[in-house]
């Protein structure tokens, strides 16, 4: 029996939920194809089962490719057949320049097709380019649609996008399933693409449990810090609808011993933007990590930090940037991996997670940037109480197993 989950972007090792989604069908029975890009300068991804094949569609770096570098990506994706390759590029050549214009679309934007003679259970695509390209390979095959990040038809904002959302609205009506990650951003889809909802299977984009907290002194011997500093962590995207400008602005009133860390999920070594950056942070209290690590590595990162930080922060110029991420819910990674490792989180209170985190006691949620050092002195004052409630958020809230097993079930009902 095999599955494939069609993934065209570079950074498989950083979505817990699509990597949770290979290893619980591989362990259920399942053949597991994953299609999807090689980071550049990184090793591909890497399963411990048998039945899972990592196949490259070719290798990306960090800035955004044009659409004749995207053609060259094709050209070298050897293991494709002619004809595939061949309908890819000229997908490409109608996408055009639009495909070209902001990173965060551009990074949304970019697939390729494969075809095998062996029939397939399920073809599962992720996000709408990943949904088009699952459906060249299926070949009859059901389609699942695994939605990571909305493109609500009120806010396109590109020929492109608009070109996307067509084909996700006609082929996600097909699927057979549509995974995403909690009930807003479900309702949200369903009701934009008019899905029945009975075909809804609620996911959160988190690793495997449990809970716990497992201190580290990773970033002291990394950075060679203080013993009595503290760690705030900003791990991940980088760009205007994170804030991190004004999260870095306001290092300079929060409390000693506090320091920031900001760990890319991408080789951010050679950014401008991030160079401009470091120009305006004070080297004394910010630490940059540019390197992405192997994911069995991830966890002592995370776990060297004492509170993790995120802003959700909707910016108009990509329909990807806009609701898809005010209504973040139980689909960011970041906060899904801090939570695990009992990390106290703060928020932006214009995320939609907001008003769960405050709620449910796992850490802080503050108007603005301006407000984190009075954040971290309430977090001070209450450590150990808040690290138990942030295990207890995902404990209830983010277990992926549990949800995921919905998703096995409808599978393995396929004929």
């Amino acid at each position: 029996m095999r599955v494939a989950i069609v993934y065209p972007r570079a950074n498989l090792e950083s979505v817990p939920s699509l990597i949770g989604a290979t290893e619980e069908l591989a362990a259920r029975g399942f053949e597991v194809e994953v299609l999807t890009y090689s980071p550049a300068g990184q090793p591909p991804a890497v399963f411990n089962s048998p039945r899972v094949r990592v196949r490259s569609l070719g290798v990306d770096g960090l800035v955004d490719h044009s659409t004749a570098r995207l053609r060259g990506l094709v050209r070298r994706a050897t293991w494709l057949p002619d004809v595939a390759r061949a309908r890819l590029a000229r997908g490409y050549r109608a996408l055009g320049a639009g495909l070209a214009g902001g990173s965060r679309l551009a990074a949304r934007a970019r697939g390729a097709v494969a075809e095998r003679s062996e029939p397939y259970r399920c073809v599962i695509g992720v996000d709408p380019d990943g949904l088009a390209l699952a459906h060249s390979i299926a070949r009859g095959a059901p389609l699942g649609y695994f939605s990571l990040e909305l493109l609500l038809s009120s806010e396109l904002t590109t020929a492109a996008e608009a070109q996307l959302k067509m084909k996700e609205r006609e082929l996600s009506r097909l699927a057979a399933f549509v995974v995403v990650q909690d009930a807003d951003r479900g309702h949200l889809l369903a009701e934009d693409n008019a899905i029945p909802w009975e075909r809804v299977v609620l996911v959160p984009n988190a690793p495997p449990g449990p809970a716990r907290r497992r201190p580290t002194r990773y970033w002291h011997a990394r950075f060679g810090l203080s013993p009595e500093a503290r760690v705030v962590i900003h791990s991940g995207s980088l760009g205007d609808w994170t804030g991190i400008e004004a999260i870095l602005g306001s290092v300079q009133a929060w409390p000693e011993p506090w320091v920031l860390v900001i760990h890319t999920r991408y080789d951010a070594e050679s950014s401008s933007y991030v160079e401009a950056l470091r120009k305006g942070a004070d080297p004394r209290r910010v630490h940059f990590s540019l390197k992405p690590v192997p994911r069995a590595e991830y966890d002592a990162l995370i776990d060297g930090a004492d509170v993790g930080v995120a802003f959700y922060v909707p910016t108009r110029g990509s329909a990807f940037t806009q609701t898809n991420v005010q209504t973040i819910g139980l689909s960011s990674g970041k906060l899904a991996y801090y939570l695990r490792a009992g990390l106290p989180v703060i928020v932006n209170r214009l995320a939609s997670i907001a008003d769960m985190v405050e709620t449910s006691g796992a850490g802080v949620a503050v108007e603005d940037a301006s407000g984190i050092g009075a954040a971290l002195e309430r977090v001070s004052c209450d450590y150990d109480a808040l690290s138990a409630r942030a295990c207890t958020f995902f404990e209830e809230r983010l277990d992926f197993r549990r949800a995921f097993a919905e998703v096995v079930r409808r599978v393995d009902a396929l004929q």
